[in-house]
């Protein structure tokens, strides 16, 4: 990476930092403290762009929640029609959804952001019936309610205003949803009243008339035999009050369609507003690094990173656009934390999704990708070891990748899934597997006939893993000068599995005994070289010794890590004898004439789709598993950030490549 210093007048700031973010390889980073200027920075135009983004967020999401609430009106017209009902058919096309970002140019990116102005008039439109929406469902709501509490009184003859108070008397109307109420306490409460019974099937309505000065005291019993008053006062009938509220409630229906379909002549500007939504949250990424320039009254300085293979070019842009600019590339210091862009070859980009999972490598370190790329690549096509399988990974994700545009992130695992379909296919020869059919003849060996070797091989495949981890750990400590540590940190070790080695082959091909000696006389020597030299980085000679010890310890984790490796034994047996298992159900309709066939490729399609499913899911995660703790502990330190230039962070949209920038290729993390 280079570090780009660039100096320029503050009336040509956004000049500046529009070259910057359209290059698509500059990231920003806050300036560092000078002796004159200061970090002012009005934020009235940081809020500003923050409050349009979030009213371009809100009509997105509304405009998606109309074009889903008509989809859903056009399938229910048209199941109702099928059932021969009498209502209008809804045609209507939902908007074009895609999943993941689309890709545009900049050009349109831009052309979309300069629509600012007519889409926010949009949004404010959108926000408008959304509100009298919401207004009209608020009154819906509370019309459903009253309407189902005048069920009861639709038999009711007279209008609730007849229900008033003379000179001396009150009349109340009372209702209770038993239909068994009693009303014996208020016949014996004393006074004088009057309790008439209107039949209603769905409870007790009373109309109750009583003194003046006993109303409270009526209230009260009969509250407390479960009745309340109706409070309906409405100069009409509650067959004329529900017949006027049901008028109202179909009005607001036709009230609500109409806003509806006002609404969805807005729907055909949702990829537009979503393309404003990313434009704006570049905007206010270039407003939030405004933030951390230098400034004096009349001058800016602006600091990032940049891809050593494109600096000078992007410079050159800038320049085009202004020559009141003063630019200073430099390397990365010491107390800089530069980012890191990984550059590998097609076939091992693919691979770096897996070490980004565990951490990116830190800057200038060494890149472990291509190594731990070779190693997963042949452990997938290990624990698969089907050639039936391992073509139909590869088939799929090459159509999957020239028909569909896909994420970067997704892209990426199905490239890993076909390329390790090449290996699934290899191993899937060298064992004799295809589809789990017996009588394949292997161009070595059948793991289901002699389990013992492919336990032996699978312990043979991660003891050169380790060993190879423990070469890149040599490599990296002599890149630090560290020569001393690079060799005893790993050389007795190395010696202890030569060591192993030698006996193992003494007890299972029954060689010379001599090989037994030797091995043991290995073990020995390596024994007393950890002792004497996993403390060297101790200062004293206590923390020597017992270091040296600790060493000796450590000695339980490298066997631990072999052992680990009994998972590729595990895996592809497992693999191997589900395929057999589910063929041999398969084989159970084959004896039936003619149909047999036909039902037996039935059952066993889905059920070698499960397994291929199976040993996908299970060959990725053990192989990471690996990767990251078998592997990646013996050398690899990570902590690294990735590169994230300006204008990379979209909701919605991604750019088309482009060829006036490319991301070129080093061999370094720069």
């Amino acid at each position: 990476m280079k570090k780009l210093r660039l100096v320029g007048l503050s009336r040509e700031c956004d000049k500046v930092m529009d070259t910057l973010s359209k290059s698509g390889v500059f990231e920003v980073c806050p300036t560092c403290d000078m002796e004159v200027g200061n970090r002012s920075f009005d934020s009235s135009h940081l809020d500003r762009l923050i409050s349009k983004q979030v009213k371009a967020a809100f009509a997105i999401d509304y405009l998606q929640k109309l074009d889903a609430e008509a989809v859903d009106l056009c399938v229910s017209r048209e199941k109702a029609i099928k059932r021969h009902k009498d209502v209008e058919p809804f045609p209507y096309k939902n908007a074009a959804k895609s999943k993941g970002r689309r890709i545009i140019t900049q050009a349109d990116f831009y052309d979309g952001g300069a629509k600012e102005y007519e889409l926010l008039a949009t949004a404010d439109s959108l926000e408008k019936i959304n509100f009298k929406r919401l207004e009209i469902k608020s009154e819906l709501l509370r019309l459903s309610y009253k309407l189902a509490s005048l069920e009861p009184f639709e038999n009711f003859p007279l209008k609730f205003s007849d229900i008033r108070d003379t000179r001396s008397t009150s009349r109340l109307l009372v209702w209770s949803e038993s239909a068994a109420a009693d009303t014996k306490r208020l016949e014996d409460a004393g006074f004088p009243a009057y309790v008439c019974d209107l039949k209603t099937s769905k409870g007790s309505l009373l109309s109750v008339i009583v003194l003046k000065e006993h109303r409270e005291k009526a209230l009260d019993l009969l509250s407390s035999e479960g009745f309340s008053k109706v409070e309906y006062t409405d100069d009409m009938t509650p067959k004329e009050l529900k017949e006027s509220v049901e008028s109202r409630i179909a009005a607001l229906k036709s009230e609500d369609f109409a806003a509806f379909e006002e609404g969805l002549n807005y729907v055909k500007y949702l990829g537009e507003m979503q393309i404003l939504y990313d434009f704006l949250g570049l905007e206010i990424e270039k407003a939030q690094a405004e933030s951390g320039f230098v400034r004096t009254d009349s001058t800016f300085v602006v600091e990032g990173w940049l891809p050593a293979s494109v600096a000078e070019e992007v410079l050159a842009e800038i320049r085009g656009r202004t020559e009141n600019v003063c630019a200073f590339l430099t390397e990365p210091e010491k107390e800089d934390n530069p980012p890191t862009l990984l550059s590998n070859p097609k076939l091992i980009a693919p691979f770096e999704e897996i070490t980004n999972l565990y951490s990116a490598p830190a800057y200038g370190e060494l890149d472990p990708n291509p190594f731990m790329a070779v190693f997963f690549f042949i452990f997938y096509g290990f624990m698969m070891a089907d050639a039936g399988y391992g073509i139909v990974m590869t088939i799929a994700a090459l159509i999957i990748l020239n028909v569909f545009k896909l994420e970067k992130g997704t892209s990426r695992l199905i490239a890993l899934i076909g390329i390790s379909g090449i290996s699934t296919i290899f191993w899937g020869v060298m064992f004799g597997g295809l589809f789990g059919i017996e009588g394949i003849p292997a161009l070595w060996f059948n793991p289901l006939n002699e389990p013992l070797m492919m336990f032996g091989l699978s312990l043979g495949l991660g003891v050169v893993q380790v060993v190879f981890g423990y070469g890149l750990y040599t490599y990296k400590s002599f890149k630090r000068k560290k020569y001393f540590a690079g060799i005893v940190d790993v050389l007795f070790k190395i010696t202890i599995i030569v060591g192993v080695g030698l006996i193992l082959l003494n007890l299972l091909l029954g060689l010379s005994s001599a090989f037994a000696t030797a091995g043991i006389v290995v073990i020995i020597a390596s024994l007393v070289g950890i002792v004497a030299t996993a403390g060297h980085n101790s200062p004293t000679v206590g923390g020597k010794i017992a270091g040296g010890f600790a060493g000796i310890y450590d000695l339980v984790n490298l066997l631990s890590d072999i052992l680990s490796y009994a998972r590729l034994f595990g895996l592809a047996l497992a693999s191997a004898a589900i395929a057999l298992a589910f063929n041999t159900l398969g084989a159970l309709f084959f004896g039936i004439p003619v149909v047999g066939y036909v039902i037996g490729i039935i059952v066993l399609i889905p059920l070698h789709v499960f397994n291929l499913g199976l040993g996908l899911l299970s060959g990725y995660v053990h192989n990471a598993r690996l990767q990251f703790i078998e592997f990646y502990n013996k050398f690899y330190d990570g902590g690294g950030r990735l590169f994230s230039p300006m204008g990379e962070k979209t909701k919605y949209i991604r750019f088309a490549p482009k060829q006036e920038h490319k991301k070129k290729s080093s061999k370094e993390n720069a």
